[in-house]
């Protein structure tokens, strides 16, 4: 099911100074997921057990998360699969002014060619109130408009399946599309995150495409 707009509001942003175009699909995803998924660059090694003390991310930290992200994508298992959490102030962003303390996720990945691919991710709040939708919407709207080399942001409501809703951000980074729907899935939210380099694909309404089947690879599942 393609999704069809219901409230949409965009912002122009500035237009992107000239340079290198040419990032992975993975640096254009993590351009909206450094925050939360990007494992600490320094301090401890990270121990997805105990306290959490530091950000990071593993495959296996977290067995039952990984569990519930989709296992196929158009028949393919993820290229990668990994879980962590997150719990810095710097790393929370606005997640932190909501109550959230420490935020739980897994997710795996899908490369869709040599500069484009996507992530089906499942998030979560530990000790905290219970993590809603809009919250991390909120989070990435932010980090995408704070973001270098942005020249828009495009913020949607959208279906997903029946009566259930998300938010969908639309993001031109450079020459690149970049996607994040996120919903609620029973107690959890789950996330859509989409790059296609505009060299790699046909058009806009293909890389829309790709969001529509995306969406469905987790309706179809029973994560």
């Amino acid at each position: 099911m393609s999704p069809v707009p219901r409230r949409r509001t965009r912002t122009p942003i500035r237009p992107a100074q000239r340079g290198d175009r040419r990032a992975a699909w993975a640096v254009a995803l993590l351009a909206l997921l450094a925050a939360v998924i990007a494992a600490a660059c320094s301090g401890p090694p990270f121990d997805p057990s105990g306290p959490c003390t530091t950000d990071g991310k593993i495959p296996g930290a977290y067995p039952d998360l990984e569990a519930l992200v989709p296992a196929s994508y158009q028949g393919n298992r993820p290229q990668l699969l990994d879980s962590g959490r997150t719990c810095t102030s710097q790393s929370l962003g606005t997640l932190a002014t909501h109550g959230v303390k420490e935020l739980r996720f897994a997710g795996g990945t899908w490369p869709t060619g040599t500069q484009s691919g996507l992530t089906l991710a499942t998030f979560g709040s530990v000790d905290g109130p219970l993590l809603d939708p809009a919250w991390l919407a909120e989070f990435y709207e932010t980090t995408a408009r704070t973001g270098k080399n942005i020249q828009s942001v495009d913020s949607t409501e959208v279906p997903i399946v029946g009566s259930i809703t998300g938010r969908r951000l639309d993001v031109l980074n450079n020459e690149s599309f970049q996607t994040v729907v996120v919903w609620r899935r029973q107690d959890r939210v789950a996330a859509v995150l989409v790059a296609n380099f505009i060299r790699e694909i046909p058009s806009k309404e293909a890389h829309d495409k790709i969001v529509a089947t995306a969406i469905d690879a987790w309706n179809a599942s029973g994560g």
